[in-house]
């Protein structure tokens, strides 16, 4: 912070980064932050040439106009591309690290792959600054368990402004396909933009409050990753994937309403310029806002779902919900709670949202739980159809390298108990996140790595030593070592700090690796004293690499 205690814009929107995606490292002095793009490309909207509507995807190819008076095909090249990785490190490089660097001394670094990129900013030169910006999180080192810090309700509005610009660059998202059916006075379709929140239970209702609260702008809706909201009638529970409810949550909003908000991302500006400028065009008159919440009546009640009493949830969200907006009430929304306060019966206005009703709690609550019986007893009568066996056939590649796991595994496990002095035990990973392996196949191993919960990075083998609770990482290639191959593994390292990473290859590394590596060896450091290590597998042998 400035010396007048007050929060200068630079520092407010790493604050808004660092809430949004952001881990610290405590012994290395070091912030590394997300920025995920899961898709390499993303596309952009388009409109109909002849009349000027939103023309979107037709199930024979093209475009197909919205508009039923029209109905023009047009072909998909219209729409604009964005190259979402290359310009987020554009970005970072040319705009984001240029403006941190006017207000915060500190070392930046850039790593990542193609679904996502890691900006390391490094501060054990100024070990007061590091101290000041965990000290607005403390005791939490880790986004999903971030609030948003309470300092910003009294800073000044370029301030906050800041801080929702670097909320907005890693977790927030403008997409095409996020539009609503709505119509305006000039065409057809409303634009979304939303925040993807994952794992952090608290931060969806403080972002809508504080957006409220300090610029009195609307949200459409909370898409909260809870079974009822997600899977509210258990079709997904009985007919596909039973835990598909367990997603990130989403807080959605229309762009018109957040001009004065911007995307240092230049991919996700221009998507953002994208929905805001149709909106606009469109005009829509109804500000559509959640709040006030929607009644519930019988016809909005749902079924019961196993998932409610998921231990995953928080305690105060671990029950039945009819409503996204009563998700928003159990976790403190104040104006909800403002509402009920005023209410005639606060217990009726929680299961119905109506602060007139004033009758008998207990005879609506039964009759509503009847309804609900039902609606889980047909649920439960649906029958799960068998999976058809896969018919995707691995490539050669996957092959070869799937054949290195079972050797590294048996090696892992040698390796990690001699050097280290205690048991350990490693697991081909592969298959699935590792948050995913632990859950569902060593549930003994889920009570000791109980943090593991928030990891969804695939490592190809992974050691456990209990009684240290550390993590090893071991990544498997079948071609020659390079950049992209250590960038991946070096993004698994930022976000689970394991104590030892070997990156490993049945070839020698690229000489371009090589000649890198023996210019800037610092690149192998994830934490102050960790370094990713570079080995062969030959002949079922592991040699280590001196570069």
């Amino acid at each position: 912070m400035a010396e007048n205690n007050t929060i200068i814009p630079e520092e407010a929107y790493l604050l808004g980064l660092i809430t949004g995606r952001g881990h610290f490292f405590m012994d290395s002095f070091s912030i590394a932050i997300e920025f995920s793009h899961t898709n390499e490309f993303i596309a952009g909207i388009a409109h109909c040439p002849k009349c000027g509507w939103l023309a979107t995807d037709n199930k024979n190819g093209g475009l197909k106009c919205k508009n039923p008076e029209c109905g023009h095909i047009l072909d998909s090249s219209v729409k604009k591309t964005y190259n979402q990785p290359l310009s987020t490190v554009e970005s970072l490089k040319n705009v984001i690290i240029p403006f941190l660097k006017t207000g915060i001394n500190a070392e930046f670094d850039i790593t990542g792959n193609k679904s996502m990129t890691i900006l390391v900013i490094d501060l054990k030169n100024d070990k007061d600054k590091f101290k000041d910006i965990t000290r607005f999180f403390s005791p939490d080192t880790s986004f999903d368990r971030f609030h948003i810090p309470k300092e910003l309700e009294t800073a000044t509005k370029e301030a906050k402004i800041e801080f929702v610009n670097g909320l907005l660059d890693t977790s927030g998202f403008a997409n095409a396909g996020g539009w609503l059916n709505r119509d305006g006075k000039n065409g057809h379709g409303r634009m979304r933009v939303y925040y993807q929140i994952v794992r952090n239970w608290h931060l969806p209702v403080e972002i809508d409050n504080f957006m409220r609260s300090q610029f009195n702008l609307p949200i459409h809706t909370i898409d909260w990753g809870h079974p009822n909201i997600r899977d509210g009638n258990l079709n997904d529970f009985y007919e596909t994937n039973p835990t598909s409810w367990g997603r990130e949550h989403q807080i959605k909003f229309f762009p018109e309403y957040y001009g004065d908000f911007k995307f240092r991302i230049s991919s996700k500006q221009s998507m953002f310029d994208e929905l805001k400028a149709h909106n606009l065009g469109v005009k829509f008159d109804n500000i559509d806002d959640w709040f006030p919440p929607s009644k519930i009546t019988k016809g909005k009640l749902k079924a019961y779902h196993p998932g409610e009493n998921d231990l995953r949830i928080p305690e105060s969200a671990r029950r039945h919900f009819d409503a996204f907006w009563q998700i928003n009430l159990a976790m403190g929304c104040k104006y909800l709670q403002g509402l009920q306060s005023k209410s005639k019966n606060p217990d009726l206005f929680a299961i119905t949202g109506d602060i007139e009703l004033d009758e008998d709690f207990s005879k609506i609550q039964a009759e509503f739980d009847i309804i609900r019986n039902e609606l889980t007893e047909n649920a439960t009568n649906k029958k799960r159809p068998e999976k058809a066996p896969s018919t995707k056939r691995k490539t050669e590649k996957e092959m070869a390298e799937q054949a290195m796991y079972e050797p590294l595994t048996v090696f892992f496990t040698d390796y990690l108990s001699k050097k280290y002095s205690e048991p350990a035990d490693a697991f081909d990973t592969s298959a699935g996140n590792l948050n995913l392996f632990l859950k569902n196949r060593n549930r003994e191993l889920l009570d000791v790595f109980d943090y593991c919960d928030k990891y969804r990075i695939k490592p190809d083998v992974v050691g456990f030593l209990e009684k240290q609770k550390a993590l090893a990482f071991i990544e498997a290639k079948i071609t020659p070592l390079d950049l992209k191959s250590l960038g991946q593994l070096m993004g698994y390292c930022f976000v689970a700090q394991p104590i030892e990473a070997i990156l490993i290859s049945t070839k020698e590394p690229s000489l371009s690796l090589i000649k890198v590596l023996k210019a800037r060896p610092d690149l192998l450091q994830y934490a102050e004293g960790r370094m990713i290590q570079l080995a062969t597998l030959q002949n079922g042998k592991v040699n280590f690499i001196n570069i």
